[in-house]
């Protein structure tokens, strides 16, 4: 049996994936207004912006090890 809670986390855990397509953001935030969860569909403006422009995010630990090494 699905548990609600995780399906729902899993959603919105695609809206902010930036490995998503687009195809399935949108699918994810249709499944989750679905769902009666419109709330959780939205998205950052900085997480579009930084999608747009293909900026990812460094991973701490790999800020951390550049700090180490200087």
């Amino acid at each position: 049996r699905r548990n609600r809670e995780r399906v729902a986390g899993g959603y919105h855990a695609a809206l902010v994936n930036p490995n998503t397509t687009r195809e399935g953001r949108r699918h994810a935030k249709w499944e989750l207004r679905r769902m009666g969860r419109a709330d959780e569909a939205h998205v950052p403006f900085m997480t579009k912006v930084k999608r747009t422009l293909g900026i990812r995010s460094t991973p701490r630990r790999v800020r951390r090890r550049e700090e180490v090494e200087q």
